[in-house]
């Protein structure tokens, strides 16, 4: 279960970093991304889903407390530090473990199991039944019904998407492919290995691109005779 998880490390130095990246390859985990500074993980944080994140504390720019704060819905946090003064503030933030520098590996074990206690599945919730007009995405922990006349284009993730919306985006645990197949195919094309677009949003043509909402689409060329076809009838 914890080699199956997305992991971010946040450190300004890159020593702190190789020893947690180490640690975490020991049980296999090729989900792993290093991050110099909070200002690059909050950037990082609005494109990838992350299930836990290593965070020091004592950085340029931007702390990791104060990243922290600026989280509407955190993952899993376990604070890396050598400072013990920030245990109270941290533990009011609600992260999972904190630990002081240097860390040993047994130490980092103990972490990582409460990681293993929270993210254990659940009994599975039965997903309510889409229909022709909407679909039920599971965004968190609940189910968001959405209507499909409202879906401008879809976004590849690696293992979620991306759901643009005329009300705003939706990110998902399913592949483009699987979503794809639960769409009208008059409505809707695959355009591109990252991307499903409704055909009915596309605003203008330039180049290999197709401008949805003001977003350039790049249109591969595979599947440009298909999306054309499409465009003519």
């Amino acid at each position: 279960m914890l080699k199956d998880l997305h992991y971010m490390i946040v450190d300004d130095e890159p020593l702190a970093i190789d020893v947690i990246e180490n640690y975490l390859q020991r049980l296999e985990t090729a989900h792993i991304t290093r991050c110099g500074n909070a200002v690059e993980a909050f950037q990082l944080l609005q494109k990838k889903v992350i299930d836990c994140i290593f965070l020091d504390i004592e950085m340029p720019l931007l702390s990791g407390l104060d990243l922290l704060k600026s989280l509407k819905e955190p993952p899993a946090i376990i604070i890396t530090t050598a400072y013990r003064d920030y245990a109270v503030e941290g533990f009011e933030l609600e992260v999972t473990d904190y630990l002081v520098k240097p860390i040993s590996f047994p130490r980092f074990m103990k972490a990582l199991e409460k990681i293993a206690k929270t993210s254990r599945p659940q009994k599975e919730e039965e997903p309510p039944v889409s229909g022709k007009d909407h679909l039920f995405l599971k965004v968190d922990k609940k189910f968001i019904k959405v209507l499909i006349t409202d879906i401008l284009f879809i976004e590849s993730l690696k293992d979620y998407v991306r759901v643009h919306t005329r009300d705003g985006a939706y990110i998902t645990y399913q592949s483009l492919t699987e979503i794809t197949d639960k769409l009208p195919t008059g409505n809707f094309a695959r355009v591109h290995r990252s991307y499903t677009i409704a055909l009915d949003k596309i605003n203008g043509i330039d180049g290999n691109c197709v401008d949805i909402a003001g977003k350039l689409i790049p249109v591969s060329r595979e599947n440009r005779p298909d999306v054309f076809r499409k465009l003519r009838k």
